[in-house]
């Protein structure tokens, strides 16, 4: 309700249903995420991960390719997929809200504390359904 989508490394929530949908969604996608994201949440099985970060984070898993900025990621994943699902954390939201087709927004009905916020929905979305 209030925008937080992390307390630090932690979503400040549960939510069976959501976490569902999120697997389902997915699973055998490619996700590009903050290096502090794939930290707290791990590498889910079925899924193979652009990891953006400005530290020297490495990764032994065959699924996990590391890029040093958003731009190299995406010039790299436009060579091997046209669908990439972009999975936080706050600031790689940030920078690619407006370049998002599609958005798959879960309202949970309480107000968090926290520290990281989804950035505000530009205009252009519509509610599929709510």
């Amino acid at each position: 309700k209030n925008g937080v989508i992390g307390n630090g490394p932690d979503i400040p929530w549960s939510a069976k249903g959501e976490q569902l949908l999120f697997k389902a969604i997915t699973y055998n996608q490619w996700l590009l995420v903050g290096r502090k994201t794939f930290e707290s949440m791990g590498a889910l099985p079925n899924r193979k991960y652009a990891v953006v970060t400005r530290s020297s984070f490495t990764s032994d898993n065959e699924n996990v390719v590391i890029f040093p900025s958003i731009k190299d990621a995406l010039t790299n994943l436009k060579k091997i997929t046209d669908h990439v699902i972009v999975s936080g954390g706050g600031e790689i939201y940030k920078s690619l809200i407006d370049q998002v087709d599609t958005l798959h927004i879960s309202t949970i009905d309480i107000e968090p504390e926290g520290d990281v916020y989804f950035p505000e929905i530009p205009s252009n979305f519509r509610p599929v359904f709510t």
